[in-house]
């Protein structure tokens, strides 16, 4: 097939994706950090706050670089106490936790994770991002950081790192949240389209000229499929809108994708390695990781685990029930207290 060609059908296949699960996490990865819009106690009924809630709570919030192994990793960092490391998904940064934020900081030291490529952190230069390397990089981060012992918290694409992590580090874990974390191999998202980006010249020539012409269309999309039944949050659009349309992020989100079947395949048949609190939160209408072969496979695995499934409750789950993913956190907190003692 001649360039012209194939380089129109790359680019159907490209805008295809932003529907698949490959869309897992779909999230407001502005460059202005996490501090720009936290809504202290913003429940899942109402807005988030008012800017002038958000510049007291901006001016409150620690927002820290920490490189390792050559690669800027960024962090929101907030409140005393056990901390809690939050994990946002594919796509995605640390203003996917919004609205858990500032509730859960009034009683946790709280550690928002860039991961590589996403947010504000960099991409590592000469290693693939693979799940267990992004495990290794946030594993040394907090070490200078001095957090000992979290409760780790993933989202979607970021429940996959929180399990991982647990597994390479068991004694340096406290507990761990998923919340609508994916977690088992699957097809879907898994095409000639996530590998795109990593094809020399045509994988570049689709995503750095294409994609920010033609994307904004099957964003929305996505993300009216990601907060379903829900109905998405306008200033929320608006940022993914003038982000996720920058071919860098672009590339970093498919490589993830890519990737994390392998980790998957690998991994997963080591859960039950894991022995620590562990709380599973899910939507019964998640149109993005079905709870049924994801939450229920994994809360069989781990007989121990908490499983909550939420009612008409879709993907995702810190923007529209932030409340709830609070109060398990803080279970998990209680449990793994009682377990030190």
């Amino acid at each position: 097939m001649k360039f012209g060609p194939r380089l129109l059908v790359c680019c159907g296949l490209l805008l295809a994706s932003f529907q698949s699960r490959s869309a897992r996490n779909l999230s407001d990865d502005s460059r202005a950090t996490l501090t720009i819009e936290i809504g202290a106690k913003v429940s899942a009924d109402r807005p988030l706050n008012s800017s002038l809630e958000a510049q007291s709570e901006r001016s409150q919030s620690n927002s820290k670089f920490v490189t390792v192994d050559g690669t800027r990793l960024h962090f929101v960092i907030k409140g005393e106490g056990r901390p809690v490391v939050l994990i946002h998904g594919n796509p995605g940064s640390t203003q996917d936790w919004t609205r858990v934020f500032g509730p859960l900081a009034a009683l946790h030291r709280v550690i928002a994770f860039d991961r590589p490529g996403h947010g504000s952190s960099q991409r590592p230069k000469h290693i693939d991002a693979t799940v267990e390397v992004q495990a290794r990089l946030l594993h040394d981060a907090l070490k200078q950081l001095h957090v000992e012992r979290p409760i780790v918290v993933g989202h979607s694409w970021g429940g996959a790192l929180a399990l991982v992590y647990a597994i390479n580090y068991p004694t340096e874990v406290a507990g761990i949240v998923l919340v609508s974390a994916a977690v088992y191999e699957s097809k879907d998202g898994v095409s000639l389209v996530s590998e795109l980006p990593a094809v020399p010249v045509i994988g570049d020539a689709v995503n750095f000229v294409l994609t920010p012409l033609l994307a904004a269309t099957f964003v929305r999309s996505a993300l009216k499929k990601a907060f379903s039944p829900d109905p998405v949050p306008k200033n929320y659009l608006r940022s993914v809108l003038s982000e996720w349309t920058k071919p860098k992020k672009i590339k970093a989100y498919s490589i993830d994708e890519v990737s994390l079947n392998g980790s998957l395949k690998q991994f997963s048949p080591r859960y039950p390695e894991i022995t620590i609190p562990v709380s599973i939160l899910a939507g019964d209408s998640d149109l993005i990781v079905p709870e049924k072969d994801n939450a229920e496979r994994l809360h069989q695995t781990l007989p121990k685990s908490r499983l909550v499934l939420l009612p008409k409750t879709g993907h995702q789950i810190p923007f529209t029930r932030p409340q709830v993913v609070v109060d398990e956190i803080e279970r998990v907190q209680k449990l793994s207290r009682t377990r030190t003692l």
